[in-house]
């Protein structure tokens, strides 16, 4: 029975695995993720420059955990007296997975522009050119070949001749937003955004074996915030992507407190849950002071894998740093000069 149950975990293990390899780099807090989610997303926020970092622990009760980090920054300029914007960002990627530590590394910037209909519309587009790196460890690697029939054996050659162990690509994305603005805290955005545009190759066994391109990666997403009065907000976001043949539907949810609106102050408090169908939910809980916010979330499985994991997902967390500069106010005379 006991033997039973072991192979039933390590087959949820290897399913899941195979699953999780084949995707990109993916967050709970993926609206923190702004570039990641839309290249749209650069510079659109009221601010000079911003600095925005994740980190994720993913599944570290089973033998092969996950790690992902991201740092990313952005910056709105103003083009003449007008409404009219250019948003810049620039941003870093990170994740390495299982016993190969299969890893990406990806540097990206993104640049868009956006206009305004009328105070209460407004337009993003944008694209983001990218250079990424995916290498692979050999030395953990366990093969067929090395199974004589009654246990594995290190010592036995596994036949497997990896030519190269790191692959570069060059890679495009583009996305677009809409965005309905009632006041600064009331607000509806909807967007759409395709990654691997340029479908890179990727292979580990050289040119003379057959490869085929990242599929093209599309995202949809959404965001709505409603001010209640002078103490909450109620902010809801969702998004949907897929990298055939797999899909990810995320939604969430999250209460905004006013604790102290001062000016220089501003003291916010963040909780709520969200989750990722099929897969994980998981709550979160954060804050926002003066220039700086914090937000936290750690999933629990609902999906078979809970089995391996014991529910255990992973922490995430989200930090980001806004820079408010105001601009200098010009020297009037009080009195004209004769």
């Amino acid at each position: 029975m006991l033997k039973r149950h072991a192979y039933n975990i390590i087959a949820v293990w290897l399913s899941f695995a195979g699953t999780l390899l084949s995707q990109d780099i993916h967050y709970s807090q993926n609206f923190l993720h702004y570039q990641g989610q839309n290249p749209a997303h650069a510079g659109a926020y009221h601010g000079k420059h911003r600095v925005t970092a994740s980190y994720r622990s993913q599944w570290n009760t089973v033998p092969v955990p996950y790690l992902s980090m991201s740092l990313y920054y952005d910056s709105p300029l103003k083009l003449g007296a007008g409404k009219d914007f250019i948003g810049v960002g620039i941003g870093l990627d990170y994740d390495k997975a299982g016993d190969s530590k299969l890893s990406l590394t990806s540097l990206n910037a993104s640049l868009n522009y956006g206009f305004s209909i009328n105070k209460e519309h407004r337009f993003r587009i944008g694209i983001s050119p990218s250079i990424g790196q995916r290498r692979l460890s050999e030395e953990k690697l366990k093969w067929d070949n090395q199974w004589d029939g009654e246990k594995y054996k290190k010592d036995l050659p596994s036949r497997e001749n990896f030519e190269v162990t790191g692959s570069f690509y060059a890679d495009l994305a583009a996305g677009l937003t809409y965005r309905y603005s009632r006041s600064g805290r009331t607000y509806l955005e909807i967007g759409g955004a395709f990654f691997h545009l340029l479908q890179p190759k990727q292979q580990f066994y050289g040119p003379n074996y057959a490869t085929t391109g990242l599929p093209v990666r599309p995202v949809y997403h959404a965001a709505l915030s409603i001010g209640i009065g002078k103490v909450m907000d109620i902010e809801l976001f969702g998004q949907y992507q897929e990298q055939k043949p797999y899909r990810e539907r995320t939604g969430s949810a999250l209460l905004r407190f006013y604790l102290d609106r001062n000016p220089g102050i501003r003291l916010n408090l963040l909780a709520g849950c969200g989750i990722r169908l099929d897969d994980a939910f998981y709550p979160m809980l954060g804050f926002q002071y003066k220039n700086w916010l914090a937000l936290a979330s750690y999933d629990v499985n609902t999906s078979g894998f809970r089995t391996a994991t014991n529910q255990r997902g992973g922490l995430e967390l989200g930090v980001q740093y806004l820079f408010r500069i105001v601009d200098p106010v010009g020297i009037y005379k009080k009195c004209p000069l004769y």
